[in-house]
């Protein structure tokens, strides 16, 4: 949980998000100067599976950010959330560690001259894009360790404790650690939007419409293309 705000007031306005939003969000509750949404707000930052299990687990939620289609049904099944709005789209990437940034390698040296990877879990929208991504090119993708979220996966290539690793377009670009990105791997071919959905019992209801406004208004669009997502 990342808070920005007092914690522990029933009627902050609670936000949770898919990690690979985490810089637009920051973004978007920093560009708040009158401070109305961003000094009382508690932004819940994980993988869009995981915020789904707290939210069925009975965690209370009056904006949910995720990636992926099917999430996004998961949590429409509650009844407790008005109709999703899709907002941003990115795309897959493979990126590599500093330490091979430069080397001329194409997608398939990866994985015959016998470098480690990573990837989401197969539960996670990233994970998913890369399965297909490695189903496309007829990749073995056993051999890739499996992480919680796409930060995590670009964490461990930064630190370099993998060669590669399949995150969004979005993440390397966020990225400061010097990896480098695979070109001509077809990855872009696949893509993920996210939508948001609000709480039908939103505790905080008009600091929801001023966070919406935001991320849907001139602002919330500028921060998008200056990170790299695209808009449907």
């Amino acid at each position: 949980m990342v808070t920005a705000g007092c914690g522990g007031d029933d009627h902050a306005l609670r936000v949770f998000a898919a990690s690979s939003m985490t810089d637009f969000m920051g973004e978007i509750l920093a560009g708040d100067n009158e401070g109305s949404v961003a000094h009382s707000a508690e932004l819940n930052l994980a993988g869009s599976g995981t915020l789904l299990l707290q939210i069925d687990e009975g965690a209370r939620a009056d904006l949910v950010v995720l990636a992926g289609s099917d999430h996004m049904k998961h949590l429409m099944k509650s009844g407790d959330f008005l109709p999703p709005t899709e907002f941003a789209i990115t795309y897959l990437s493979v990126i590599v560690s500093p330490t091979l940034k430069g080397q001329r390698l194409s997608v398939h040296d990866l994985w015959s001259e016998g470098f480690q990877g990573a990837m989401c879990i197969v539960s996670a929208p990233c994970g998913e894009l890369a399965m297909k991504f490695g189903n496309s090119l007829s990749l073995d993708m056993k051999g890739l360790s499996r992480e919680p979220n796409v930060r995590a996966v670009l964490a461990k290539v930064e630190r370099g404790d993998v060669d590669f690793g399949l995150v969004y377009e979005t993440d390397f670009l966020a990225s400061r650690a010097g990896v480098g990105e695979i070109p001509g791997s077809e990855a872009s071919n696949f893509s993920t939007a996210y939508s948001f959905a609000i709480s039908k019992d939103a505790k905080a209801a008009a600091r929801v419409k001023t966070l919406v406004d935001s991320i849907t208004g001139e602002a919330g669009r500028r921060t998008l293309s200056e990170l790299g997502f695209k808009q449907p």
